[in-house]
């Protein structure tokens, strides 16, 4: 079995994302016990951030000094966060729990023989996600629900946010850049089953 590693999915995001995303890894790394000595001190990586969001501002005019400095603030921040998330999987050694306590996102290796029934994606619009599941053959509907990942063993509550008879959701205005688990269980005439494994996404 291959062992679960960090997503490096971040790199795709648009810059503006790139910025809330890494301010949130500082945030999730900052006072976390799994991580006493990063592999790059965070306050290089925050002036790195800093410097990214300064420079992107300033690219907004589009001369061409100010595009190239925006690029190089971007391989600087991101060469450094490609090394925070190569330190968080070294401590990790797998441990989904501990990846997610750090504010990045595990790989998950697909079970074989099992699909998943609850599928969580990004919404066309920042701050969105989409819900969809497959019912059991006796459901009558869903019943979905949400909540922040707990960082630092503090138990975040879980936040019942709709029950419908469509086999699909959406909701918006999550806070970017923030992980969530995700968990759907079914209505059935003996009443509520338990809930689905969480799927965990971080908001975009």
């Amino acid at each position: 079995m291959k062992q679960t590693k960090v997503l490096l999915n971040f790199f795709k995001f648009p810059i503006p994302i790139r910025i809330i995303f890494y301010r949130s890894i500082i945030s999730h790394l900052t006072g976390n016990a799994n991580f006493l000595v990063p592999s790059v001190s965070l306050d290089l990586a925050t002036a790195a951030v800093d410097a990214l969001a300064q420079c992107s501002v300033a690219a907004k005019d589009g001369a061409h000094i100010t595009l190239a400095n925006r690029n190089d603030a971007e391989k600087v921040a991101d060469a450094i966060f490609r090394n925070l998330a190569s330190y968080v999987e070294f401590i990790a050694l797998g441990d989904d729990t501990i990846i997610i306590s750090s504010g990045f996102s595990p790989t998950k290796q697909p079970a074989p023989h099992h699909k998943s029934i609850l599928r969580v994606v990004h919404s066309s619009h920042s701050g969105g996600l989409k819900f969809s599941t497959v019912k059991g053959p006796r459901s009558h509907a869903c019943m979905w629900r949400f909540r922040k990942v707990s960082t630092n063993g503090i138990e975040n509550p879980w936040i019942a946010v709709a029950t419908t008879t469509q086999t699909t959701y959406e909701v918006t205005g999550l806070e970017v850049g923030v992980a969530y688990e995700v968990s759907v269980a079914d209505v059935t005439p003996e009443g509520i089953s338990d809930y689905c494994q969480p799927v965990t996404i971080i908001v975009i």
